[in-house]
């Protein structure tokens, strides 16, 4: 099967998706340590209390007392007061290095792009590869960091321990046949995703639910 007529086939049984998370680079770090361990979910819990409570802008999170930014963390997980360090730290750097405006910093080689973003805390790979991606930025081979194993899967089999080469080989496929076009580079990312949190799981899939096991390599290996 070709990775466009599984995406065909996903889309078909979940439906068009779009993104749970802010595309906008500086909006994506803040909700990034809104929740821990980072989901959709937890996320978006801890997202909207900080949005009522403190607010996301730079010189309100700086204004803001650390307890009263873990107070407004505290719906989306554990380590609340760590992560309210962390989105002071964020906040504090976009506006002395960056003027406030982060997406403008995000121009250039593609390489020094790619560096800005990890060097802030919890963006690796995936994580700067989705906010390029997202922000219109650059149309990368983005995949979903909790769901390079979905692609080695249904293609090959099994996935490997390796984590940096699962994922790379899940680009590479994706690079070979999606149109490098924001558009269906999103539209890749977003249904991959979906079918990784909801049936093919890490652990447990739900590979009788799953509507491609008449075509993947790892079901038939089951």
């Amino acid at each position: 099967m070709s990775v466009l007529d599984l995406l065909n086939r996903l889309e078909k049984f979940y439906g068009p998706q779009e993104p749970a998370f802010p595309v906008e680079p500086y909006e994506f770090l803040v909700w990034w340590h809104c929740g821990y361990p980072a989901s959709d979910a937890a996320c978006e819990k801890g997202w909207k209390n900080l949005q009522q409570q403190v607010g996301i802008e730079p010189h309100r999170l700086l204004a803001a007392s650390p307890a009263k930014i873990a107070d407004a963390l505290k719906a989306g997980g554990m380590v609340p007061e760590l992560r309210a360090q962390r989105l002071k730290e964020i906040a504090m750097r976009v506006k002395d290095e960056f003027g406030g405006d982060l997406r403008s910093a995000l121009t250039g080689p593609l390489a020094t792009v790619r560096k800005t973003l990890k060097s802030f805390p919890g963006i690796a790979d995936p994580g700067a590869d989705r906010i390029l991606l997202f922000a219109g930025i650059a149309p990368l081979a983005a995949v979903p960091s909790n769901c390079t194993h979905v692609l080695i899967r249904i293609l090959q089999g099994p996935e490997g321990e390796n984590y940096s080469a699962g994922y790379r080989e899940a680009q590479r496929a994706i690079a070979a046949e999606v149109s490098e076009t924001f558009d269906d580079r999103m539209r890749t990312y977003l249904l991959l995703k979906t079918h990784g949190q909801q049936t093919c799981k890490r652990t447990n899939p739900k590979c009788l639910e799953c509507p491609v096991k008449s075509k993947c390599a790892f079901f038939a290996e089951r």
